[in-house]
């Protein structure tokens, strides 16, 4: 699937900044940013505990028509886009790295089609392998992006909540 510019609502644009907002590509359904979007960051490290608990809510968020954007890179944030993704839910997936063209997992194939799912990145395509920088990058982008935003669990000593996180 070939990427194309899109174009972010007033108020995202924004929060975004207009240097951001102008590199932004994707593929899927963009009227998902017009609306309240909940923005979701885990830690990769996550006790399991705080899995359950977040992945109790999902049905919840996909029964209020709740649009979660978020990378989907950690176990936890992976977890909850598979959840979401088989309740019909809707989603924005925002990478760490350029798209020159995306190929959807197998998973996401029927929600791209379904006008359930959208993928953007900020980055160059040039940018091709996930950083610590670059998935730093994206979860501020993820946090701009975010109406409301639901962390579950930061693990201690984590970039996420040093570098990314406000205070």
């Amino acid at each position: 699937m070939k990427p194309a510019p899109v174009t972010l609502p007033p108020l995202c644009a924004q929060r975004v900044g207009p240097e951001i907002a102008s590199r932004i590509v994707g593929v899927g359904d963009t009227a998902l940013l017009a609306e309240p979007l909940l923005g979701l960051i885990a830690s990769r490290e996550c006790p399991g505990c705080v899995l359950i608990e977040t992945l109790d809510r999902v049905p919840e968020w996909v029964k209020a028509g709740r649009v979660i954007v978020s990378g989907f890179h950690s176990p936890l944030e992976q977890q909850v886009l598979r959840s979401v993704l088989r309740r019909n839910g809707r989603v924005v997936k925002v990478l760490a790295r350029g798209m020159t063209e995306y190929r959807p997992a197998p998973d996401e194939h029927e929600s791209l089609a379904a006008d359930h799912m959208l993928v953007i990145s900020a980055f160059a395509p040039s940018v091709t392998r996930l950083t610590r920088a670059t998935a730093l990058a994206r979860n501020r982008l993820v946090l701009a992006l975010a109406s409301e935003i639901i962390v579950p669990h930061v693990a201690a000593g984590s970039p996420l909540g040093s570098r990314c996180l406000p205070r």
